[in-house]
Parts: structure tokens; sequence; C-alpha cells
């Protein structure tokens, strides 16, 4: 309260804004959803169930899409985000055109394909 009786404060500004998540943040909210979508193929009623493929919270939404092979693309989006199925679809499409064509990529293994990255970018900065 100090600041605001210091005349030399004035203007003040403030800005509200949400905390960027930290890279150690978002590997543990993303090992959370791991163990939640696990427990929930497990829990399902349904023969061969694909688990979570929508977890919302407070201020954001997990989606999920699990390819054929097992992979799960994880998008973050905010609430109010529209059509993000259509950008998993996309995400999908060219996970197959330039990863799965990709001779020297094996599966189980880090995504590391120039091509697919750059194609993923422009992708999302398009839209």
């Amino acid at each position: 309260m100090t600041v605001l009786t210091n005349p030399e404060n004035y203007p003040v500004s403030l800005k509200f804004a949400r905390l960027r998540v930290s890279i150690n943040e978002r590997i543990m909210l993303l090992s959370m959803f791991h163990s939640i979508y696990a427990i929930s193929v497990k829990l399902s009623p349904a023969k061969h169930s694909s688990g979570i493929q929508c977890l919302e919270a407070d201020s954001f939404k997990f989606y999920c899409f699990q390819t054929i092979t097992g992979v799960k693309f994880i998008v973050v989006a905010d609430n109010k985000q529209q059509k993000v199925e259509d950008l998993l679809k996309r995400i999908y499409e060219l996970y197959a055109d330039f990863v799965l064509k990709n001779p020297f990529y094996s599966l189980d293994m880090p995504i590391r394909c120039e091509h697919f990255s750059t194609n993923l970018t422009r992708f999302i900065e398009e839209n």
C-alpha cells in the first residue's frame, strides 16, 4: 500500500493477465492428463474406448486425439476456442504426411521432422 500513497508512483499502470505456464508445469499437467486418460480407458463400459477427448478446467481445455498407432495429440486451448477438433484432425494429417511417410522416423521416438514442424507452424499461424 505504500506504493499507492507515494505521489511519485503515479500514474499507476496495472495489467491483469494469466501467468505463463512453465515447461515443468506443462510436463506435470500432461502427465496428470495421461494418467486420467489411462484410468478413463480402463473404467469405460464401452469396449475399445478412446478415453478422454476433452477435459475442461476453469480457464482452459485439454483436447486429445489418439491415432491408430497410439500417438496422442494434445491441444491446450482457451475455453472460448472453437473448432479445436478440426485442428487436431489437421495435425494428424500433417503427422501422417510428413512423419509416418518419413523413412528415417521410428515409431515410439520423439517427432523431430523439420517438414512436419514447419507445416504445423504455418497452419497454426494461418488459422
